[in-house]
């Protein structure tokens, strides 16, 4: 069960929609990834091989195992860059949750801290998607939703954004009391 379905939807709301950030977060993580561990072995190619410089060799009492590690150790730096930067994008992907109740919309991130926004859909006046050639390929895109009393909202890097925007849609205008200016 979703974090957003247990904790945060009311009794008297439908969770209509779930959905999360699109896999090519992890993908943008991964190049960053292979990036910095390219970067890497290749200041360890330098290092041991161009310069034949060997900081283990100014070490005698270290043993071989040990001696190879602290060998590698000048291209280890950016490789954690590029891990720290491929888990913050995996933690961002596992951790964000977009709901559409048949009142609201929720966009909550966080595995420990979460952190959750909502509006609700009667204050939704405008939505835009920004796709990009990627995103029509891929099925992504940003949703920006122009809110009257709550400001700009906006969700990045959402799965099927046209499927949100047609439930919003679809909720706003099926006079069930979510848009004001409809009668009861």
């Amino acid at each position: 069960m979703s974090f957003i379905a247990k904790h945060i939807t009311h009794r008297d709301e439908r969770l209509m929609y779930l959905t999360r950030l699109h896999w090519i977060l992890i993908l943008r993580g991964g190049f960053w990834l292979a990036f910095f561990g390219g970067i890497g072995i290749y200041i360890n190619w330098l290092v041991l091989y161009k310069f034949n410089i060997l900081p283990s060799a100014n070490l005698p009492f270290i043993p071989p195992p040990y001696s190879f590690l602290i060998d590698i150790s000048a291209g280890l730096f950016p490789f954690l860059i590029g891990l720290t930067i491929f888990l913050v994008y995996l933690f961002k992907v596992l951790g964000t949750e977009i709901a559409l109740t048949n009142k609201r919309l929720i966009y909550k991130t966080g595995l420990i801290f979460v952190q959750s926004s909502e509006v609700e859909l009667a204050e939704v006046s405008e939505a835009k998607v920004n796709n990009g050639w990627f995103g029509v390929i891929l099925g992504y895109g940003t949703i920006n939703l122009d809110c009257r009393f709550v400001g700009d909202f906006a969700i990045p890097t959402i799965k099927n954004p046209y499927k949100i925007l047609r439930q919003i849609n679809k909720f706003r205008s099926n006079g069930d009391g979510i848009t004001p200016d409809t009668p009861k």
